[in-house]
Formats: C-alpha cells, structure tokens, sequence
C-alpha cells in the first residue's frame, strides 16, 4: 500500500526549506516526511556520483520504504548489506523487502544471518522463514481463481477500496485530475500526490465518467466507505490533523520501520456516518468513540444484520500496532464500549481492513499471521471475540506485496480487491478476480440404455456474453476439461461425424472446484427414433406454441448440420378420447410442426408428416385401464425418425 495508510502519523510541512545544497534539503524533505521530493532530490544526486555514505545510504532506503517501493529500498538496503554496517532493523528490512520481492531463498538466507547475529532478537524467524517456504508452495500451486487489473478504471495513482451503492460502484484515489489546479494544501506531501478522495463510477468500462463524491470528501484523506444494509447510511473513515506535545510515536506504522519521532502534528483516523437523504449525502456524525487525541480509529464494517460494527484501532488494550475491535448495537441505537476482537484475529503486528461478506464470511487483512510478504487477506468465521482459525485465501488473491480490502459481488467467488502487486497500474491498484471451475467434459453414445465413452468427440464452448468461442477434442475416453469463470452462461455443443450432435446450455456453478457435463450424442441409424421434448400443444389445438418453436428449431439446426438423412415427424396422443379424434389431431399437429420446420428452409422432400394417435402408446394404457397423468404424459409426444440416409 504505497498511499493506503492505515495510522498516517506525519509531520506536516512546518519548517522552512532554505537556501541549501541539495543533499540538505533532501534530508531537510525527508525530516518533514516529503518523501516524493526527497527521493527527487536523492535520485538526481544518485546520477551524479556513486553514493557510498552509509548514513546517507539509509536516509534514501527509509524514504524509498515510507512509500512503500520496496524494490527501489530493496537496492540501497543491498548496498548497506554490502558494507556490513546494518543495524538490525536494517538487516531486517532487507529481508522483508526480499520476501516481497518473491525472492524467498534470499529472504530465508537474511533471516537466518538476522538469527545468528541477533538472537535475542530473532524469536518470530522461525514463522517468517515458515511463511516464505509457504509463499513459494502458493505460488507454485496455485488457487484456482482468475485475477485481473481494472486498467479502465485504474491509473499511475492509487485506486482501491472497490464498492458499490445502487448499481453503481465507489472507490478511492488520490489521482490528480488534469483540468484542476491543485494548490498546495491539496497535496499529500508524503506522496506528492493529492488526498485520498472518494470516487463514483457508474460504468466500469469507462473511466472517463468518474466524479468526486459530492457531500462526502473533507480536506485531507478519505475512505473507505461502507453502506448499512438499507444504504441509508455510510460509514467514512477521515483523517484528522490533531495537535499533540510530541510524544514518541511510530512515524508510520502501517510500514517496517518503527523509529520515534517527535512531531507537532499528526494525522489521526476518525469514523464519521453521512445520511442519504432526498438523493443527497448529508448529515455528517462523528463516531462516538472517535478520539483523535489519543489513537486512530477506521475502516469499518458491519455485520449483515448491522448490530456489530467491527472496525480498526491502535487504542489502548489491543495486541499490536493495529488490532480490530468491535462495538455493539444498542436498543437506542448508539454503540455498546469497543471490544476488542481477541487474539485469535489479532497479532502484534497489523490487522487491518475487516470485511463482512453477506453470507457472514469475516475477511481481514494482515502482515502478523503467517502470509506471503506485505499485508495478505484471511477469512475467518465467527463473531464478536469467537472466531475460527484465520485462513490464509493464497495465491493469487495474495501476492508477495499489499493485498486487502476484497468486495464480493457473489460471496466467496466473484468480486475486486486491491493490491499494489507487480504489473500494475499504479501505486494501488483494483482488480476482479473470478472463482475458476474445471468442466470435466464427457461425450458418451447410448447403446440399450447404457453409456459408452465416446472418443475424438468436438465440443465447441460458447460464451455469449464474452462473445469467446473455443474448441476442444475428447481423449479416447471421451474426456476433456476446460477452464471457466464461476457463474459463466456457456454453450455445450458436441459433434462427430456419423451422430447427431447434442447442445446444453449450462451455468457454470458448483461448490467444488470440479463440474461434471455429460454430452450424449445418437449414432445416425435408419429407422432410429428420437423423441423431442417439451413439445406441447393447448387443448384441441395444433398451431405451434413459442415454446414448442424453439425445441423445433433445434430438429431444424439438426437436419441443416446433417442434409444426408430424411425424416419423418410423428406426433402421438394418449388413450383419452375416440381413436379416430385423436388420429385426426395428432395429423393436424404433425402437419403444422412440419410446416414451421419447412418455413425455416428445410426441403419438404426430407420431411413427411405423420399422426398415429393413440396407436403407439409408450407406456401400456390403452382404453379401460387407469394410469396416472405422468403415464398418460409420456404417451403425448413428439418424435421424428430416420427414414434415409443419402451416402
């Protein structure tokens, strides 16, 4: 998370830059946490001669690590590695920008000298070499889920925290926008880049058509934002600027370093609630236990029934640098005294960004249980302080670097995260991710009620709405697999030469990760006889339904594919009624089925018309015997029959 910050404890500009050198004003950037221009500054001076100076070595790392570009600290912690004056929160440093540079055997060797040189220091080098053997297996053994950048929707900047109120979607950025002039206090010094705000999208294929969100932005950073189940009302985490008489705080503890600074002002989190009244955000509130003058508090989340607010603090009582707490609702609707949510969840180090999925799925993001290098996102089940062990969600929901703040738009298998991963846009960026199924594709042949493999079978996979076509042959166990999206529309349509090919419209839907399709497909035989189904006519009628029109015009796709085979289209009625009513009915229904395949462009000459009535019942309920309605069913069909294949 290069700006997503969870406790953004700064010093503001408040000295003066004189007219120095350029290497003192970098320092001078970098003691008023400027780090945008510092790095400036370092790297034009960086171009001019070699720097050797471990001081200053470490000043440049620190900035680079402030900002959270670990590659670039990663070189300069290098050079101090080289010079073996590390101290060992450096040598630490190293290691961690190692292991979120998915450079794990390196990472595991720096842990292992960090040991040796520091060992009253090194009781978690056991866990952090563990999670880098993990990382590595994750990454090699993939989860089976789809993960794509947003790159209409993402920029050079920050964009994360994706969400959606009424159709549309919201999320934040601190991306500069070209017609506006920024002044001075519209600008984040730490990044160079302007305050977090609060963006709408109402399309996501156009980022063109984003907008600030009106009634919601303040004047420093803002978001993420959450909606209670009705979306009356949004839940806004807020940066304050609060005055304090310089007390040892960690100068951003969202990041590796921990240094005490003594500083003036600082930015603390607050909670705020906006209403939406008359189609307009307004009403701002503060959270009651807001109390920017002791600790920060953000990122809330409620439960699905919205009587349990969890959200993220550094105050008193908790386990680590940030833990998640919780309130609960009272009958007034005010909230009971925060709790913290125990030590299953929290560590002591950084928890952070809780989701509660609609299905009662608790997500959270974490650097302090065991992950694959920055902030990784677990899962969780329970409630309150009683929780189920966290599970890690992987590769590649998580990667080596930031991941968090996951939005479902069907719980478990479909939605976005954000990430500053490697190969994206920006700094943070969003992304969709999909829950992947193998279709486990079978094509059999029926012989006598039995299922026979059917080998080098072409099953061409349509998705419609993707406008995606593909094809794939079956081994010679009439078996294939394919990949698809969870959730996804496909169209199943199974060919060999000498049988009739089958279609099946699935959705692709399963619990496991594997969905079995069974294609069946009719050897093309003379006097084969082949029922259609969902034919239906209303009482004493035989003009074609709607209905009964689109099973047709799959007999009529047939006999297109396959213009070497005649037929005829028998319609048959059930015992019901005088033999020679039903004879003449079912003539009359066979005759207009036939014309409407004929109107499709089929030759007459294929095609007779045949009405048999009642004289083939399927099932044996002739006159004077009862049956039951689904018996009688049966015998009311349509059916066609091979009368001749042309060679």
């Amino acid at each position: 998370m290069k700006t997503t910050l969870f406790i953004m404890i700064i010093a503001l500009l408040g000295n003066a830059i004189y007219s120095q050198n350029k290497l003192e004003k970098a320092k001078q950037y970098k003691e008023n946490y400027e780090f945008s221009k510092a790095i400036a500054l370092y790297e034009e001076i960086s171009k001019k001669k070699e720097i050797k100076n471990p001081e200053l070595i470490r000043d440049i790392a620190q900035s680079y690590i402030m900002i959270n570009d670990m590659e670039s600290a990663q070189m300069w912690l290098e050079k101090i590695n080289g010079l073996r004056v590390y101290s060992p929160k450096e040598l630490l440093n190293y290691a961690f920008t190692l292991k979120t540079s998915a450079e794990y055997e390196s990472a595991i060797s720096v842990f292992n000298r960090y040991a040796e040189l520091f060992p009253h220091l090194s009781s978690k080098v056991p866990q952090w070499i563990e999670s880098c053997k993990q990382a590595e297996l994750w990454i090699n053994e993939p989860q089976l889920f789809n993960v794509q950048n947003l790159s209409d929707v993402n920029t050079p900047y920050s964009e994360f925290g994706m969400t959606a109120f009424e159709g549309d979607f919201l999320f934040i950025s601190d991306r500069k926008e070209e017609q506006k002039n920024y002044k001075p206090e519209e600008i984040f010094n730490w990044t160079g880049n302007p305050y977090l705000r609060v963006y709408h999208l109402p399309d996501l294929n156009n980022k063109e058509i984003h907008s600030e969100m009106d009634g919601i932005n303040n004047t420093f950073h803002n978001g993420p934002v959450i909606f209670d189940k009705n979306n009356n009302l949004l839940y806004l985490t807020k940066t304050k600027l609060q005055k304090v008489k310089a007390p040892p705080v960690n100068s951003n503890p969202s990041e590796f370093l921990d240094d005490n600074e003594e500083v003036s002002y600082i930015n603390r989190l607050e909670i705020y609630t906006i209403e939406y009244l008359d189609g307009k955000w307004q009403n701002s509130k503060p959270f009651q236990y807001n109390n920017s003058e002791q600790y920060s508090v953000g990122h809330p989340t409620l439960s699905p029934d919205g009587n349990i607010l969890y959200f993220v603090s550094d105050m008193p009582g908790g386990f680590g640098k940030s833990d998640i707490w919780f309130c609960l609702k009272n009958t007034d609707g005010s909230w009971s005294e925060p709790q913290n949510a125990g030590p299953t969840i929290n560590t002591e180090d950084r928890e952070m960004f809780p989701v509660v999925d609609k299905d009662g799925t608790f997500y959270f993001s974490s650097d302090g249980h065991l992950g694959m290098g920055g902030l990784d996102i677990f899962k969780t089940h329970g409630q309150q302080k009683k929780w189920a062990n966290p599970e890690n969600l992987k590769y590649p929901i998580n990667s080596p670097k930031d991941d968090f703040l996951p939005y479902f738009t069907e719980p478990g298998k479909i939605g976005y995260l954000s990430s500053n991963r490697d190969g994206g846009k920006g700094s943070d960026d969003i992304y969709f991710f999909a829950k992947q199924i193998i279709l486990k594709i079978n094509t059999f042949e029926q012989v006598k009620n039995k299922l026979i493999p059917l080998p080098n079978t072409t099953v061409t996979i349509e998705k419609p709405l993707d406008q995606y076509t593909t094809k794939l042959t079956t081994d010679l166990y009439g078996e294939n697999s394919f990949l698809t999206h969870y959730g996804s529309a496909i169209v199943l349509k199974a060919d060999k030469e000498g049988y009739l090919g089958t279609t099946k419209n699935i959705n692709a839907i399963a619990n496991s990760d594997t969905m079995s399709i069974n294609l069946i497909l009719d050897k093309i035989e003379i006097n084969k006889t082949f029922v259609l189904e969902n034919i239906y006519y209303d009482f004493d009628k035989w003009n074609i339904r709607p209905d009964a029109a689109i099973e047709l015009d799959k007999l009529v796709n047939i006999l297109k594919e396959h213009p070497e085979i005649d037929i005829e289209l028998s319609s048959h009625t059930d015992s019901r009624g005088s033999n020679p009513y039903n004879k003449s009915l079912s003539q009359r229904r066979a005759e207009s089925a036939v014309s409407y395949i004929i109107s499709k462009g089929i030759d007459p000459k294929r095609i007779i018309a045949k009405g048999y009535g009642e004289e083939k019942l399927r099932e044996a309920c002739p006159d004077g015997v009862d049956c039951t309605e689904e018996q009688h069913q049966k015998n009311r069909r349509t059916e066609f029959t091979i009368t001749h294949i042309r060679k």
